[in-house]
C-alpha cells in the first residue's frame, strides 16, 4: 500500500451512499494522505466545507480517490476513528479494498432488451460483508464464522428486463420499487460472439423511477466489478454496436 501512496498526496473523498444512509449525497470533499497506520490504516486530514468540518460517522464507508505519482488510484474505505492532532481534524481509514488504478471516462450507455436478474441484500448479509472486508482486524476462527453465516444465508433471485448497459453500471425494468442508495447484486448474461457470458457484480441504485408500484425502472451502479468484467462488457457494447450497423442478427 505505502509502495503506491505516499504521504502528503491528495485525496477526492465520496460518502458511500448506502441501505443504512440514503440521504446522502454524491459531492466529493478534498482530503490529504498525512500517516500511514497499521495493516491497511491511514490517517488522513478531515475534509472541511464552508469552513466547517464535514459530518462523518465511525464506521461510514466512504471512497478515496488517490492522486498519485503514477496516476489516479481508487479503493473503498471505512472510517474508524476521529481525532484533533496539533489543531488539525484527522480521520483513521481502513482500507477495505484493494486499490485499482485507473482513468476518469466515460462509458458510452448501449441500450438494450434481455432478461437479467438481481436480489435485494438483507440487513443481515450487509452486517456480515461488511465484517468480512475488515479482514485485516479479525482472527482466523471470526472470519470462518463470518463465511459460513453467509453461506448458509437464502439467496432470493428475481428476474428483471435489462433497458441499457455500460461499463459503469445498468438500467432495468423491474416489478417492485427500490430505494435510492439501496445494495444490490445482478447477474448479468452477455451474448458475446464466443457465446454466453455471465457476470455478478454489487451494486447500488442510484434512481428507482416509474408511476405504478409494480412497474419500475431502476438505475444502478456496479460497485464490485473487476477490470476483466468491464472490459467484457466494453467488448460487448462495441460487438453489439458493430453488430446492428451491419444488420446482422444474434
Amino acid at each position: 500500500m505505502d509502495q503506491v501512496f505516499s504521504i502528503g498526496d491528495k485525496i477526492e473523498l465520496t460518502p458511500v451512499r448506502s441501505a443504512f444512509s440514503y440521504d446522502k449525497s454524491e459531492k466529493k470533499y478534498v482530503s490529504q494522505l498525512l500517516d500511514f497506520g497499521s495493516i491497511r490504516m491511514i490517517k488522513i486530514a478531515a475534509p472541511v466545507q464552508d469552513g466547517r468540518l464535514v459530518p462523518l460517522r465511525v464506521d461510514e464507508d466512504i471512497n478515496l480517490c488517490f492522486f498519485t505519482k503514477s496516476g489516479l488510484h481508487q479503493c473503498r474505505g471505512r472510517i474508524k476513528d476521529r481525532s484533533v492532532d496539533n489543531k488539525l481534524a484527522t480521520l483513521e481509514v481502513l482500507l477495505v479494498s484493494e486499490p485499482v488504478k485507473f482513468q476518469r471516462r466515460k462509458f458510452f450507455r448501449l441500450d438494450c432488451s434481455f432478461e437479467i436478474q438481481y436480489r435485494r441484500l438483507s440487513a443481515e448479509e450487509l452486517k456480515l460483508r461488511r465484517r468480512l472486508e475488515e479482514k485485516a482486524l479479525l482472527k482466523e476462527q471470526e472470519i470462518a464464522e463470518c463465511e459460513k453465516a453467509l453461506s448458509e444465508l437464502p439467496e432470493n433471485w428475481h428476474k428483471a428486463t435489462i433497458t441499457n448497459l455500460s461499463g459503469g453500471g445498468v438500467r432495468f425494468h423491474l416489478n417492485e420499487p427500490l430505494d435510492v442508495g439501496e445494495p444490490i447484486e445482478v447477474v448479468v448474461p452477455l451474448s458475446m460472439q464466443r457465446g454466453v457470458e455471465s457476470f455478478r457484480a454489487f451494486s447500488h441504485v442510484v434512481e428507482c423511477t416509474g408511476e405504478s408500484r409494480n412497474s419500475k425502472d431502476a438505475r444502478c451502479e456496479f460497485e464490485s466489478i473487476t477490470n476483466r468484467e468491464q472490459e467484457m462488457i466494453v467488448k460487448y457494447v462495441f460487438e453489439e454496436q458493430r453488430r446492428r450497423m451491419s444488420g446482422g442478427e444474434r
